[in-house]
């Protein structure tokens, strides 16, 4: 579009200013060049500003030129005319900013600080989002522990040793449930099996023979002794082993050398709350891999610990449900790079531990996908072992007829004890 440019003779100008109203006459008088007037023209335009605020000076400021409503504007520390929504307002400087502000806690005072403002008031604390000094950590029952960190007074523990606020009593025996990762134990340069052990036991005199900063120095943090929600409060704990490479006389020359760990495995239990979980790993498989190859033997678990079969947080399942439904609370769990036998009845002490771990060994060394498969090897191969805990005719029958019940049970697979033609 072609601009249009309009001349005017300085009489007509004069004539203009003559007819021109209480406004037009000031802001003539008040312009001094064009650019002048560019810049009223914008800050009208960009800044809310009206010409009449501009002229009496009222509600507005000037910066680097241009006119700001004030109600709407502010300049902010760094020199910039902001939009007083978009900037914060920093107490310590007692000016706008265009950095981001925390709330800050100063004794009784709730503040607001940018941070470079933070980093000159010198001591100050963080927790969840908002800082402190000192007195106003008390005033918000909250106290600095030994790493640096913040923590709630109800959540820590003040110990009369050191004066210090710890994450657990002075006095602690276990530590929380699932409190860390658990160590590998190997033996040879290229393990194929691992095992690794969850023995529940309750027993306060052992429990409280030796505060857990002391137990672990005395097992080289390899052992974990732990809470657990199901046992008896005062008497219960948890003892998770390393995961071991799956070579029994090594293992256990690992723990019969330290008899505070013989001494925590022989320890008391009770039948209806203490379990002694298995867990069973092969070196590049997964769990599922696995299970799927020794999976036959499954109703000689629940042969063996038939009174737990029912039991709520390991009930026994057909293979397939098993694999299928995977819950967390099943008599054989399989994670992603293990099989959890949970079935596994409390563990009265060290001989039972390791005749288990022989077990075990066996069925790896020997795996069958077939119920079939696993009732020859239970009454040849396996037979050995098995009677030197069934250890009469009569206990070892029993227990075949264990194995053929729950393999119907739960395969619909009828087997045959050649000892009885049944």
């Amino acid at each position: 579009m072609q601009q249009v440019t309009y001349s005017y003779t300085l009489s007509q100008v004069r004539e203009i200013y003559n007819w021109a109203d209480d406004l037009f006459r000031p802001l003539m008088e008040f312009i001094t060049d064009f650019e002048h007037y560019n810049r009223i023209r914008r800050s009208v335009k960009d800044h809310g500003c009206s010409l009449s605020d501009i002229l009496d000076d009222s509600d507005v400021f000037e910066h680097d030129g241009l006119y700001y409503n004030s109600d709407d504007w502010v300049v902010t520390r760094e020199d910039n005319a902001e939009w007083r929504e978009d900037v914060h307002y920093c107490n310590y400087y007692e000016e706008y900013t265009s950095e981001d502000v925390s709330r800050v806690y100063i004794g009784r005072e709730e503040c607001y600080y940018s941070e470079s403002a933070i980093n000159r008031c010198g001591e100050l604390y963080y927790y969840d989002g908002d800082y402190y000094d000192c007195d106003a950590l008390s005033r918000h029952d909250l106290v600095v522990m030994p790493d640096g960190d913040v923590e709630p007074i109800n959540e820590v523990y003040y110990w009369d040793s050191d004066g210090e606020y710890h994450y657990e009593p002075e006095n602690r025996y276990t530590r929380s449930y699932h409190n860390g990762g658990s160590r590998t134990k190997r033996f040879t340069d290229e393990p194929k099996f691992y095992i690794g052990f969850e023995i529940e036991k309750e027993d306060q005199a052992v429990k409280e023979s030796i505060c857990i900063n002391d137990f672990e120095d005395e097992t080289n943090n390899e052992w974990r002794k732990e809470d657990d929600g199901s046992l008896n409060d005062d008497s219960g704990y948890e003892l998770i082993s390393p995961t071991y490479e799956l070579l029994p006389d090594k293992i256990f020359e690992d723990i019969e050398s330290n008899s505070l760990i013989v001494k925590h495995i022989n320890a008391g239990f009770s039948k209806e709350r203490c379990g002694g979980h298995i867990n069973v790993s092969q070196d590049g498989l997964t769990g599922m891999e696995l299970f799927d190859k020794v999976k036959g033997y499954t109703p000689l678990f629940y042969a063996l610990y038939y009174g737990r079969v029912d039991n709520s947080y390991c009930r026994g399942k057909k293979i397939n449900d098993l694999k299928e439904h995977n819950e967390k609370r099943q008599a054989i769990r399989i994670h992603y790079n293990r099989i959890e036998y949970r079935i596994v009845s409390a563990v009265p002490n060290v001989s039972v531990l390791k005749w288990r771990t022989r077990l075990i060994e066996f069925i790896v060394n020997n795996p069958t996908d077939s119920p079939e498969t696993a009732f020859y090897n239970i009454m040849t191969s396996l037979k050995p072992l098995l009677t030197e805990v069934y250890d009469t005719d009569e206990r070892f029958q029993k227990l075949l007829e264990r194995v053929i019940k729950y393999t119907l049970d739960f395969e619909n697979i009828t087997l045959i004890n050649p000892n009885t033609n049944q």
